[in-house]
Parts: C-alpha cells; sequence; structure tokens
C-alpha cells in the first residue's frame, strides 16, 4: 500500500467549480492539490466556449433570480456575495473582457474559453496551487480526516487532507470527463444519492418521415414554446429552436426543458408551439381568409406569412385544421409529438 501524503487542501475534480474553490483557498493563503482523472483541466468549459462561453446574463435582479426556479432561495445567499456582475468583473480581471449580446447573454469579447482558461490556471499558479491530471478517485477510507486513494500515471496514491473539497461533475459528455465514476464510492459510504437527470437537452419527437427527411436541421425563429401540465401552462420560452432528424434541440427548448422533462416522467406533460408569437390569431386567420378558393393549402400560410418548416409542422401536428380559425389557432399553440428527453449522456448538463 502507497504512502500517505497529508495536505492542508486537496480539491477533486478541475472544472469550473474546482477552480473556482481552488481560487478562494488559495486567496486565503491555503494553496490547494487539485486532481482530475483527465489529461487537462475543465474540459467542458472549453467545449462550451467552441460556441461563445455564455458566462452569464445581464437582465434586472428579480428576472436573473427567477430564472433558477425552485433554487433561487437556496442560492440566495451564494448569488449575494458573487452575483452576475461580479462575475463579469472577474472575467474582466482575468483580462476575457465582456460584452452583453442584444438577448443580454454576456460572453468574451474573444467568444471563446481558452484565453480565460489560461489566465485563470497562471493565477492558480501564483498562488500556489498544484494541478495533478490523470489522477483518478477510487476509493475513501474513514478514520480521522478523511484519506482518499488514487490511481495516478505513477501507480496508487493516498492524499490525507485536513480541508477537501468534491467537485466531481455530473454524467453528461462522459467523454469530457464527467462520468459520475465517482458515485459508487460516495454510495458505499453511505451517502444519499439522488439519481441523475438530463438537463438542458432536446427531446425526440414521432416526425413524419416526410417532416425529418425534409427539414432536419431547419431553425425555427421566433417562436414560444409552452409546457403544460394537465393542461395547464407551467413553463414557456421564446427564441430559436431546431427540428432535428430525432426530434427538438437549442435554445428555447433548454429553457423548458426541466419543465418538460418532469411533466413526461409524471405523465401529464405536453409542448405547445406557437410559430408566430407576434401576431393574434384573428389577424393570421383574417389573412388566410383573404386567399383566393384555388389556392394550396401552402399557398394560403405563404399569405399569412407561415412557410418553410412552420408549414411542415402545421400540416404534421394539425392535419385536420381547414378553416382559417382553425389554422390560426393551430399556430399559436401546435402540440407537438414529444416522446421523452434525449438521453443523460447527450444532455448539456446534469441535473
Amino acid at each position: 500500500m502507497s504512502e500517505i501524503e497529508h495536505r492542508p487542501a486537496l480539491i477533486i475534480g478541475a472544472g469550473p467549480a474546482g477552480l473556482a474553490a481552488a481560487e478562494a483557498l488559495g486567496a486565503a493563503g491555503v494553496p490547494p492539490v487539485i486532481v482530475d482523472a483527465m489529461p487537462s483541466p475543465a474540459r467542458k468549459l472549453l467545449m462550451a466556449g467552441k460556441s461563445g462561453l455564455n458566462l452569464t446574463k445581464s437582465e434586472p435582479e428579480p428576472a436573473f433570480r427567477a430564472a433558477y426556479g425552485p433554487a433561487a432561495a437556496p442560492l440566495a445567499a451564494a448569488l449575494d456575495r458573487f452575483g452576475p456582475q461580479a462575475l463579469r468583473d472577474w472575467a474582466d480581471g482575468l483580462g476575457a473582457e465582456c460584452f452583453a449580446g442584444p438577448s443580454g447573454r454576456v460572453f468574451p469579447k474573444v467568444m471563446k474559453a481558452s484565453p480565460l482558461l489560461r489566465a485563470w490556471l497562471a493565477r492558480l499558479a501564483g498562488q500556489g496551487a498544484a494541478l495533478r491530471p490523470r489522477w483518478r478517485w477510487t476509493g475513501l477510507e474513514a478514520g480521522g480526516p478523511p484519506v482518499f486513494a488514487f490511481d495516478t500515471p505513477d501507480g496508487p496514491r493516498r492524499i490525507r487532507a485536513e480541508r477537501a473539497i468534491l467537485a466531481l461533475g455530473g454524467a453528461s459528455w462522459p467523454r469530457l470527463g464527467s462520468d459520475a465514476g465517482w458515485a459508487p464510492i460516495l454510495a458505499a459510504r453511505g451517502v444519499p444519492l439522488a439519481p441523475f437527470r438530463p438537463a438542458n437537452m432536446g427531446f425526440d419527437c414521432a416526425w413524419s418521415d416526410h417532416l425529418r427527411d425534409r427539414f432536419s436541421g431547419a431553425p425555427l425563429k421566433g417562436v414560444r414554446l409552452t409546457v403544460t401540465r394537465g393542461g395547464v401552462p407551467v413553463a414557456s420560452a421564446e427564441g430559436e429552436c431546431v427540428i432535428s432528424a430525432y426530434g427538438l434541440e437549442g435554445g428555447a427548448v433548454y429553457a423548458i426543458s426541466a419543465a418538460l422533462r418532469d411533466g413526461l416522467a409524471a405523465g401529464d406533460g405536453a409542448l405547445l408551439l406557437d410559430i408566430v408569437p407576434r401576431r393574434e390569431a384573428p389577424a393570421i386567420a383574417a389573412a388566410l381568409a383573404r386567399a383566393r378558393p384555388r389556392d394550396s393549402r401552402a399557398s394560403r400560410l405563404r399569405k399569412a406569412k407561415i412557410d418553410g418548416a412552420k408549414a411542415a409542422l402545421l400540416r404534421d401536428c394539425a392535419p385536420d385544421a381547414a378553416t382559417p380559425g382553425q389554422i390560426a389557432a393551430a399556430a399559436k399553440a401546435l402540440p407537438l409529438p414529444i416522446l421523452r428527453p434525449r438521453p443523460l449522456e447527450e444532455a448539456i448538463s446534469a441535473a
């Protein structure tokens, strides 16, 4: 058995949570050892940076906190101490100057994560933190300060730490490191664990072959999605989403994904699509009624400024809507054939 290394502080996990904990410890004069199973740190952060690295959102404080839903209350103290402006100031201090886009989302001006991460790691090294890649946590020995066992490139190693922080990630995108391999270790020590669920994910839909073949990859811009439970609206989001071969994905979908996931699990969830949220049903019906009798359905929809993927969805999901009033009503609340969330390993994050 390997000798025990004694350390004042140990952090397991070198994602953003682990690195943030390391910075706080270093600033307090307690430089930690940070271990991670992957060859390099913060791989999911780097992956997120490929699409711009949305760090936070610039909006009024009540709206910002309300977006956390039931978690807003337990997170209130943390947000009081480190809110969205503090996060922007922190990123600016690392040289990753930020800006807010038209939607309020905040990004580094370089629109990627690698410069921020390099500066962050340099700051941690300057504080005395030690990063040890390819260290996989394998066990926990009780008795006094606990002993953490690891598989490393140099064989088994053990660390006894006066302070230990577990920043272990979830179970989505396992190829980037979040494989939940730590869960059995904690479960064996009697730690109660909630089962993982996908979060910020797409959904499978029962599309027709025509819709799938013709419109896979087509964006749906300027739409509103509404989740209902037992027929009652419980969550909605306006924005853009994308028809995929398997179903539906994109920002507006991710915003309501938790509510839809839970509704489907309970057996009373449904998803409605408003393809023209800026127009009311009577105006749409009036535009449709102005069409000539010999016009095709597609031509009539074009006169109402509904075409492409939106028209195809109306045909697929409301095939019996025939009159202008029926078509207009369907355009404002189109029931989508949602089946299930996409698998956990594909989700952007895990709940």
